[in-house]
């Protein structure tokens, strides 16, 4: 579930897609885009529908993903893969893994930039490769060892290049 169907929540959500897809083209995976990013009772019922629909596994990008944890915690065995933070805390015992936003190396380089005196006319992109983004494994969800293993695979795969991830 996203708010909007174009930028990084689309690109998220594409990315998820296609992931899902290269275990398994069988799985069936249903989108919902709700039209806000801050619509926490929109996402909740959203997250139900899916829910009642009969999946088994959530994800989503927006504030409002609080809603879809509630309804992941409510039903008590759905499980949440998180997006732009490590969303953890907001469900210990059902969030496999979160991508991480990590702006640090952006921001260096900003930094170093601006001491060169160049001042802006540059893109930035969060990416496995730049290490924009890193995954963080919940360490209190009981993830099997292989499962771990071909996760870490696979973005080993996308930074080197032999994995293409469509935009």
């Amino acid at each position: 579930t996203g708010p909007i169907e174009v930028g990084d929540a689309k690109t998220y959500i594409d990315g998820f897609v296609q992931g899902v897809a290269s275990v398994d083209p069988s799985i069936k995976v249903s989108k919902t885009w709700t039209g806000s990013f801050s619509d926490v009772a929109l996402m909740t019922e959203a997250a139900k529908t899916h829910i009642a629909a009969g999946a088994d596994v959530l994800t989503g990008s927006s504030q409002s993903v609080v809603g879809s944890i509630g309804a992941a915690k409510e039903k008590g065995d759905v499980l949440w893969f998180g997006t732009q933070a490590d969303q953890t805390s907001l469900a210990s015992n059902l969030v496999v893994c979160s991508q991480v936003y990590d702006w640090t190396g952006i921001l260096k380089e900003m930094i170093a930039n601006q001491k060169k005196g160049v001042l802006g006319g540059q893109q930035f992109t969060l990416q496995l490769k730049n290490d924009g983004l890193r995954m963080a494994y919940n360490p209190d969800y009981k993830l099997a060892a292989d499962v771990k293993a071909a996760g870490d695979a696979a973005i080993a795969g996308i930074k080197d290049g032999s994995i293409t991830v469509e935009p």
